[in-house]
Order: structure tokens, then sequence, then C-alpha cells
């Protein structure tokens, strides 16, 4: 398997030619569990390839390895340990991500699975629960922080890249199945296949394609609307996804093909519990061009080609009352190019161009479904061109990384995000200090419903201080605060049955982050801890709790995740998980009088244990088993705004058995 090269102290044009590929622009050594941290290269916050240690950003990120060990079911499973994240309920049964306490379903947290933007183009969202194959990732790497710069108007809050088993790598065949039971209820079952065929008789060449298939349930808890309605989510809360990747790759030629249909139903849809379960589909296809080119040894260009076809939040069924049938096509051309000027200074520069066009499917004025615009239309375009350029100085004294990017929406008008770095590392001791503009650009659907919508801009200040004391010991510490201007809120009549967009007011985040890990021949353990705070003026009535000005709507303040893996054999590892939320609140709409019900949601423990056994009676035969949330807490989400959704149960106990096996013709030898 091609590997990046390791440097003490890279120079820039070192790291410039540091991979072949930048999908694999790191070290992703998952054996290593000795003393020392593995040296990790990374290029998911910045334009240049560096030390992930020393990225530009406060990045969190976890190898096969961990994630194997911990028993993740899916990206909600390893999103909870990590620092800023937790959940919320929106309408029609939707899981999203708040980060650091503000609501970030809604275009404002960027996923990106091997190079490709999967929130989806009507409303710029990104679904969470049982989603994706976990046994098909190698790596995720999280920017806990903005990322409008490198990636655009969808990363205002923090990015989630995922590195899954491409066309990089060795031949090898890996089948994994797995089982989980929630009570009396099928928590969970699937199957994924994924194989790679390295061609040794040409050099450069080779394939890889991947399938996963899944049957699961959100829960088997009963949901309580605010109505005083109830009903059991067993049997009504299905997340069934269908998962396909194809690619081939010559040299530094590559393209790749992803296709995946969610299949979800929910038992609510916007406040009031439903006589039968609604369907709700997400089907998408995304395909990937790409090369590099190296003119000499200090510049390459690296031109992408991208398409998105997507229909997402369909219900295809006419008679139905939540009937909404649209598609989006996006084609999307990026160069980017850089250039190693001199040893200690790289600058990089590119643009990216964007088509979208929507179209209506079937009748408007039929269920949820409404035209584009005032004017009710079939169809909508828009054409969105950037510019980008990033300086990374390698210095003595201080490393500086300093960036922007300009956009022009051929809707919304223009948005310029500058970023600014500072970087410094003293014997063991390494801190940054960042400054960081961010947007968050309205989506189709934002601007047919909306009234002049235009983006939301957020400005973020953070320092980030990181001690290694040896023996694989670290700990760091970030604090940071952040400010939301004109965000884009959503607002839902019921009686009137329409949706609506505006921009108003101001929200704001402030709070701190701990981190402390240790890793050796044992295995390893962390723990972190996170506290938040509304800051600046939030005056968002919509995202405000009657009577606890200090608290967010639906988002706890404090949460800390203790994870570990203990190699109690050499082949056999037993993995706990716990995670401590503090308490929320889940706000009802206002009454006639402005007056708004308020639920508390106490402080929880969510408790999980996995163990996993590696070449079970052969080479590549694994089994594992888990039970999570061994105590069988009652753990609801809230919807992040008073947008009458009641607490929803997620995470019901459950027992999981996984069993894989993978043929490594190379690693047998």
């Amino acid at each position: 398997m091609r590997r990046c090269r390791r440097w003490s102290e890279p120079s820039i044009g070192a790291l410039l030619l540091l991979c072949a590929s930048p999908a694999l622009a790191q070290d992703t050594d998952a054996g290593n569990l000795g003393d020392e941290e593995p040296e990790v290269h990374s290029q998911v916050a910045s334009f240049a390839v560096t030390r992930l240690q020393e990225s530009p950003a406060v990045v969190t990120a976890m190898n096969a390895e961990e994630i194997r060990n911990s028993g993740a079911r899916d990206l909600m499973d390893l999103l909870l340990q990590i620092p800023g994240f937790f959940f919320g309920v929106d309408t029609q049964g939707a899981v999203g991500p708040g980060f650091r306490g503000l609501w970030g379903y809604e275009g404002k947290v960027l996923l990106v699975v091997d190079g490709k933007e999967m929130n989806e183009q009507l409303y710029s969202t990104m679904q969470l629960g049982n989603e994706f194959p976990i046994e098909l990732i190698e790596r995720i790497e999280v920017v806990r922080g903005p990322g409008s710069v490198i990636y655009g108007g969808n990363a205002e809050l923090a990015v989630i890249n995922v590195v899954t088993r491409g066309v990089q790598g060795s031949t090898d065949l890996m089948v994994s199945g797995m089982y989980g039971q929630m009570g009396s209820v099928n928590g969970r079952r699937g199957l994924t296949v994924s194989g790679r065929k390295v061609f040794e008789s040409a050099p450069g060449l080779s394939i890889f394609a991947s399938a996963g298939l899944s049957q699961a349930q959100r829960s088997n808890g009963v949901f309580q609307d605010f109505f005083g309605n109830s009903a059991q989510l067993g049997g009504n809360s299905r997340l069934d996804p269908t998962m396909v990747q194809a690619g081939v790759g010559y040299k530094d030629l590559q393209l790749s093909v992803l296709y995946q249909r969610y299949g979800t139903s929910a038992i609510v849809a916007f406040d009031e519990v439903l006589e039968a379960p609604a369907p709700t589909n997400f089907e998408s296809l995304h395909a990937e061009l790409s090369d590099r080119f190296r003119p000499d040894e200090r510049v390459e260009i690296i031109p992408r080609l991208n398409l998105t076809f997507s229909k997402p939040f369909s219900d295809s069924d006419q008679d139905s009352p939540f009937f909404y049938d649209k598609q989006v096509l996006r084609l999307r051309g990026r160069t980017l190019a850089r250039w190693a000027a001199l040893d200690w200074l790289q600058l990089t520069g590119g643009v990216d161009v964007t088509s979208d066009q929507g179209w209506v499917n079937g009748p408007v004025g039929v269920g949820l479904q409404t035209g584009f615009g005032p004017e009710e239309a079939d169809s909508v375009s828009y054409v969105n061109l950037a510019g980008f350029v990033e300086a990374f100085s390698v210095n003595p004294f201080v490393n500086v990384v300093a960036g922007a990017r300009v956009e022009n929406h051929s809707a919304f008008g223009e948005s310029f995000v500058p970023r600014l770095v500072l970087l410094r590392s003293v014997g063991p001791f390494s801190g940054k200090a960042l400054f960081s503009r961010a947007f968050r650009a309205p989506s189709i659907e934002n601007i047919s419903l909306g009234a002049d919508v235009r983006p939301e801009r957020t400005t973020v200040l953070e320092l980030e201080g990181t001690l290694r004391m040896g023996e694989g010991h670290a700990l760091s510490a970030n604090a940071f605060d952040m400010g939301v201007a004109d965000p884009i809120i959503y607002s839902y009549d019921a009686v009137t049955n329409t949706e609506a967009y505006r921009n108003l007011g101001r929200l704001g985040s402030r709070g701190v982050e701990l981190d402390y890990h240790v890793r050796g021949s044992w295995g390893r353990a962390a723990l972190n801890y996170s506290f938040y705070t509304p800051s600046g003026r939030n005056d968002v009535e919509d995202y405000q709790v009657p009577g606890q000005p200090n608290a967010f709507t639906g988002m706890p303040t404090h949460k800390a995740a203790l994870t570990g893996s203990i190699k109690v054999l050499p082949w056999l590892t037993v993995s706990p998980t716990a995670v401590l939320v503090g308490k929320r609140y889940a706000v009802d709409v206002p009454d006639d009088e402005g007056n708004a019900a308020v639920e508390e949601l106490p402080t929880q423990l969510l408790l999980n244990l996995f163990v996993r056994a590696q070449d079970v009676g052969t080479r590549g035969l694994e089994i594992g088993a888990g039970v999570y949330n061994l105590t069988g807490t009652n753990f609801r989400i809230a919807q992040p705004y008073n947008g009458g959704h009641a607490p929803m149960p997620v995470f019901s106990r459950e027992f999981m058995v996984r069993i894989s096996y993978l043929l490594d013709p190379v690693s047998d030898e």
C-alpha cells in the first residue's frame, strides 16, 4: 500500500510532494499503538499537507483501528465521542448535528466522503443514524471549527471528512455482517462487501467496488408529543440505507462513483403523532473525476470535476399529505494549484465553479409540494463562482497560515471570508491562535421560500494549546468565541401548512474544550470535556429557553466522554465508552399569549461496552460483540428551536454482533 513518507522537520517542498493522493495525505498506520503518538499527515483543514498537530484548525481524527475497537455503529456513535458535537431532532423524524450549542443540521456542518460533499442541495441538510457502513471507514477527520475558506458555504461551523476503503491500497476483499437487537425489536442488520484489485502487470492501475445494505430502527422507545399523544418508535422509525461505491485509478487519474438511497420513516412529521409512519427517502448519486499534474518538483495542479444528482425528502405518493418530489443536478469544476515558492513558503490558489439545476416532479399544491419561488416555477438554476488563495509559511518564529475565499452567487451575490492562523511549537508544547470568518450559503429551498434571504456570517476566535508529556500522553485545551450574524431562521405555520426562511438577529457561543489521551502497548484511553454558553447578543426568540438565558434550546452546555481500548490479549480488545450529557431543554411553540412550555431533560449517562476478537481461528476473521446503553437510560434528544417537536428517544439499549472477514493476500505472505 502506498504510504506517506515521514519527515522529522518537513519543508514546504517536502510536504508538497509527500503523497500521491490527496485523499491519503496522511499516515494511517492503524496498528501503531506504541508509546509514541503516530505521526499523521492531513489536508482536511488547509490546502497544504501538514502534520495533524500543526494543522491550522482544531482537528480530531480517528483511524480504522480506533473505529473498529470502539464498536461504533454509525457516525452518531463516533461524533458523540468528539468535543462539540451533539444531536437534535427535526421535522419528519430527521436527526442532525449540533455543534458547540448551535444547531448545525441545515447547511452549517459539512459531511465529505472521499472528496464528495454529501449534504443534499435542496436544504443543505445531512442525515444521521445508520447512514453509512462503518466498516468501510478507514479514517475520519473532524474540523471543530469553520471551514468556509476551504470548502465554501456549507462549512460554517464544522467539517466531517470521511476516508473510505477506496482505490488506494492493496488487493483485498472484505465481507462484514452485523445484527442488533433492541428488546423485542430488530435494532439493525446489515451486510457490507468491499474489494480492491491492484494490477501488477499495469503499474498504477487499480479498481475497487463496495456495497452495503442495512436495516435499522431509530429506537424502541415511546415518543410522546406535546399534545399528549404517544406512539412506539420500534417498527415505526426505520433507517434503511443502500450504498454502492465503485472506482478506477491509473496513477494520479481517478474516477469514482457513490450511490446512496436512505429510506426512512417517522411516526411524527412536524409536531404531532401520526396514525401511521410516513416515509421519507433520500437518494443521491455522486461522481468525481480528478487528476494531478506536476510541471516541476515545486508545482502541482489538481483539477476535479464533480456531478451530483439528488432527490432528498422524497415521498412520491401523491395521496400522501407529505407528498414531495423534487430533484437537483449539480455540476462542479475545481482547479487548485500549489507552488512551493520557497522552502518555507507555499502558495495555493484556485477557482471553483458550481451550477445547480432543480426540477419539480409531479403537481404543485399537493401535499408539501411547492414550486420554486413566488412564481411557483417548475425549475430553477443558479451559478456560483468562487476563488480562493492561501499562503502557508514555516519559519523558526511562528508558522503563519493566511487565506481567503470570495464567492459570487447568481441569486444572492458576493460572500468574502478571510482566515489567519498562527502556530508555534516550543519543545513539547504547541499552540494555535485562529481567526476565521465563515458563512452559510442559502440553499435552493432557502431561496425559494425566503424573502430576500442572504448568507449568514460567522466570526470565530480560537486559542488551542497542546502539551505532549511523553510516553504517549497529550493534553489539549481550546477556548473559543463565535458569533453568527443574520442567521437563516426556519419557521413553519401549522395552520396554513407553509414554510418560510428569513434572516433574523444574532446567535453566539462561547466555551472551552479539554482533551486528554494516552496510548501505549496496552491500548489507548481518552477523556474530553466540553462547556458552552450563549455569548454576545442572542436575540433570536426561536432559539431561546424561557427563564434560562445561559442555555441553548435542545443542546447541552456540558458534555464529557471517556473512551478506551484495552488489549486484554494480543488478539482480544475490550472497549468501554461512557458519555455524560448535561441537561437540555425542549421548548414548545408559544401559545396565543406568547408563553411556551419548557421540558427539562436531565443529565444522563450513556455506557457502552464492545469486545473485539481478531484472527479467530484463521487470519482475517474478526468477531465483535457489544451492548449499547447498558443501563437502559431513556435517552431523548430535543428540537434545537421552538418548533413544536417534542423530544424523541434515541440510543436505546441494543445488543449487537458483528462478524467480518478480510482476505489480504499481501499481508498473508
